[in-house]
């Protein structure tokens, strides 16, 4: 794989982002990524309506804010994690005839996959290392390998997000195993896609579990029916060795999340124009099995209502609304899972508030929205 050094900040930011890295890490990496496009930009800066979105989006707390007449000293005025989306929809806009060549868009997507399976290999190295250095435990899949990996594993993160990683990787990898004429290259990515395979199982979320099966089915679907089974039996083996922490974590899951959902309604319904403010999200609280947590929505949408109210909401709705026009318009079916698997996602997470759901999303979003990825991607 060759790599082009005018786009060093790309490929940096998609390395780090699925690594197992500290948060300021990834901070640096999209500072990297900002200011590669600076150097990229050699006219007077334009400004498209994906770009005003976005904009939009990063000044709806402070929209909001103002509107309501809450105090600004106890509400979010700008929110650091969205800033990223203040500059970087514009910047790749003016720097997009730059990334029509098939072998910069490749390679970004490759180094995306290859951290992926950093994380993966890492995962799975440490695992042993645990085992070895703890022989008073047993390997239990059900239990003991989920705790491990959640509680002991240094930089490990949430499930949801590497679950999604690898479901949006094992796309663009599957695609790649159908297409190539290549053996050897044909052979590689079907090693990975198994890998990924088994990854997500142990890795993922039960919702990422979910979409890895049936993004990549619907592919096989169109492109190699014959592999369809294979997929199904996989998948099955993985879930039957799973069921236990499947059944225990979907009946908690669910009740957790509907007494934050019925929380944040009732919130909502007395603050239905411009919110709360997201400060004062925290200040809720809810009881769940005698235990007072602090309200979270585990909801994109949610959130959005919470904190800045219908305004906010609006904002939010009109933007990925936009994205998926212009993703059935430009008729690119990995743009098309990306934003199935995102969206999905919004409604289980705050995935849309939090920096390694953010950053993925804006990252890749521009990236498909300003390339013709569908007629240069191999």
């Amino acid at each position: 794989m060759k790599l082009d050094k005018n786009f060093i900040g790309f490929y940096i930011f998609a390395l780090v982002l699925p690594l197992p890295l500290p948060l300021i890490v990834l901070s640096i990496a999209a500072g990297l990524l900002i200011l590669n496009c600076f150097f990229l930009i050699k006219k007077p800066i334009g400004i498209d309506f994906l770009s005003l979105l976005f904009l939009l989006f990063f000044l709806s707390d402070l929209l909001s804010l103002v509107f309501s007449g809450r105090s600004f000293f106890e509400n979010t005025i700008i929110n650091d994690v969205k800033i990223i989306c203040s500059v970087l929809p514009i910047l790749i806009f003016n720097i997009k005839d730059k990334l029509k060549l098939k072998s910069i868009q490749k390679s970004i997507l490759d180094i995306f996959t290859g951290g992926v399976l950093v994380y993966i290999v890492y995962c799975i190295l440490y695992y042993f290392y645990f085992i070895y250095t703890h022989p008073r435990y047993t390997v239990q899949i059900d239990n003991y390998l989920f705790w491990a990996i959640e509680n002991n594993f240094p930089g490990t993160f949430h499930r949801s997000y590497i679950g999604a990683y690898i479901v949006f990787s094992s796309v663009y990898v599957l695609r790649n195993f159908l297409r190539l004429k290549n053996v050897k290259l044909k052979a590689l990515y079907g090693l990975i896609f198994l890998l990924e395979l088994c990854a997500i199982f142990f890795l993922g979320s039960k919702l990422t579990m979910g979409i890895f099966l049936w993004v990549n089915t619907l592919l096989l679907l169109k492109n190699y029916r014959v592999l369809v089974i294979p997929l199904f039996l996989s998948v099955l083996v993985g879930f039957f060795l799973i069921k236990e922490w499947i059944f225990k974590s979907l009946t908690k899951s669910y009740y957790d999340r509907t007494v934050f959902f019925s929380r944040s309604v009732e919130i909502i319904d007395e603050n239905f124009l411009f919110g709360i403010g997201e400060k004062n999200i925290l200040k809720h609280t809810v009881t769940i099995n005698d235990v007072v947590t602090t309200l979270i929505p585990h909801n994109s949408f949610l959130k959005e209502l919470l904190s800045n109210g219908f305004l906010g909401f609006s904002i939010l709705t009109s933007l990925l609304g936009y994205v998926i026009y212009l993703a059935f318009k430009t008729n690119n079916s990995l743009f098309q899972y990306f934003l199935v698997l995102v969206i999905s996602l919004c409604l289980i997470e705050d995935f849309m508030y939090l920096q390694r759901g953010l950053f993925f999303f804006i990252f890749f979003t521009v990236f498909f929205c300003n390339t013709s990825i569908r007629k240069n991607l191999v």
